[in-house]
């Protein structure tokens, strides 16, 4: 029976024209063949199940599906149902107030010197970011800086509708410049003779003066200008969150904005993040993950949506316990122990889980939480 299957994976098509020049598939690429054909179809068969098991419901609740859908159809055309997701955003964002919590923004500085599964991966987390976000109860403004047109993490993002536009009213803005043009800031390079050490005692030191207007920030944040979002500036203060900073991250301050590198290298960049905060002078922290956890043999490499996901928890928890927050972000792989004694955490895989991990966004070191290398 098997080998009936494999005669008919092999087969190809017709023996004139491109297809007959092809070598024949090997007994093993068939079985490949057949192993994800199959899955394909029980993928199909489930997916009509679940919609038939939907349907079942909806007309045991009573509920007229026809004229739902007729409904929907009008409403799309109308607008109605944007106007109604407009409206509960914008009273999410007032009863989470967000214009006074800190800000997040992703260095996407890093690019040209990864792989391009590296920036797809990259483009994948940065998805997941702005998911996790739209569904929080609290969710926090996010800039992402050197998000370049023609880039390869830019077009992996350009694959999803309505990305920047629709994103830019999602408390999600993207900049064509750099993180220093956009915040102001001045590299060492710059500062020349200017005295820059003295400033690396101002958490960023990123100056007002620097940012742009506002008025046409929403409309142009994707823009090749040095551009902020109109509904909310940057905060004075900047940290960059590496794994490798000897600082440990305490609690967050509504006065800054913390900066996570935007690396997916496979630890091959080592120290980027802080060797680039460094430049910028920017002072640096880790999160306090070993403070709290035993990873023993797990690894403290975290994607940059691990990372922000950690710091979004910590603020739905009340600015809070960061031990709660951690582990309810770990994805479930990584066995560690609660520092007390407590029991091996087993929890089930984080949705955005589903990354390609082995790309750990290197400023994710979990030690430090979103650590480069």
């Amino acid at each position: 029976m098997e080998s009936q299957s494999l005669a008919a994976a092999n087969e190809t098509a017709p023996n004139d024209g491109p297809a007959a020049s092809e070598p024949p598939l090997s007994k093993n690429q068939q079985k490949k063949r057949l192993r994800w054909e199959k899955a394909l179809a029980i993928k199909k068969r489930r997916k009509e199940q679940s919609r038939q098991v939907r349907i079942i419901k909806a007309q045991h609740d009573g509920r007229d599906l026809d004229k739902e859908r007729e409904l929907q159809r009008q409403n799309e055309q109308e607008g109605k149902g944007w106007e109604r997701r407009e409206e509960k955003w914008k009273q999410l964002m007032k009863d989470a107030d967000v214009e006074n919590a800190f800000r997040v923004c992703f260095d996407c500085s890093f690019e040209d010197h990864m792989t391009w599964k590296e920036t797809n991966s990259l483009g994948l987390q940065l998805r997941y970011t702005y998911a996790m976000n739209r569904k929080s109860s609290c969710p926090v403004y996010i800039d992402v800086c050197s998000l370049k047109k023609g880039g390869d993490t830019r077009a992996h993002m350009e694959k999803v509708a309505g990305f920047p536009e629709r994103w830019v009213g999602r408390a999600f803005s993207t900049h064509e410049a750099c993180l220093e043009e956009v915040y102001g800031l001045r590299s060492e390079k710059d500062s020349g003779n200017n005295g820059n050490n003295n400033n690396k005692s101002t958490e960023g030191g990123n100056d007002e003066e620097g940012l742009q207007d506002s008025e046409s920030k929403q409309k142009d944040s994707h823009c090749a200008e040095p551009s902020l979002s109109s509904d909310a500036k940057p905060k004075r203060h900047l940290v960059y969150l590496t794994g490798d900073s000897p600082n440990i991250l305490t609690t967050l301050d509504n006065d800054t904005t913390y900066v996570i590198g935007g690396i997916v290298d496979r630890n091959r960049l080592k120290r980027a993040a802080i060797d680039r905060a460094e430049s910028l002078n920017i002072s640096t922290a880790r999160l306090p993950l070993d403070e709290h956890l035993d990873f023993k043999g797990s690894t403290r490499i975290l994607t940059c949506n691990h990372v922000f996901e950690i710091l979004l928890k910590y603020r739905e928890n009340g600015y809070k316990d960061w031990r709660a927050a951690i582990l309810s972000v770990l994805p479930g792989r990584k066995e560690v122990q609660e520092k007390n004694g407590g029991a091996v955490v087993d929890e089930d895989e984080a949705e955005s889980d589903g990354l390609d991990k082995s790309a750990g966004c290197k400023h994710v070191d979990t030690d430090a939480g979103n650590e480069t290398s």
